[in-house]
């Protein structure tokens, strides 16, 4: 599984970055996360905004702070 977040390296990017590898690590200490801030990147993904919470290629958000609820049930989703 390849969790990613990807924004332009703001306060709530790396907030989100923080908040996913927290949430990572409770679900499973084995995860890791990707953080990026480099916009070609984003642009892979088709992403619209940032900053981006994605696994496997698939944006889950995008633009927003995902709780650690939704952030805990995608990615229990794909394991």
């Amino acid at each position: 599984m390849k969790i990613q977040v990807l924004g332009s390296g703001c306060a709530t990017c790396k907030n989100l970055h923080e908040l996913v590898e927290t949430v990572a690590k409770k679900v499973d200490p084995m995860l890791t996360v990707d953080y990026s801030t480099d916009m070609l990147d984003l642009a892979k993904l088709g992403a619209m905004g940032s900053p981006v919470f994605a696994i496997d290629g698939k944006i889950i958000t995008a633009g927003k702070l995902p709780s650690e609820i939704e952030i805990k049930e995608a990615i229990e989703a794909k394991m």
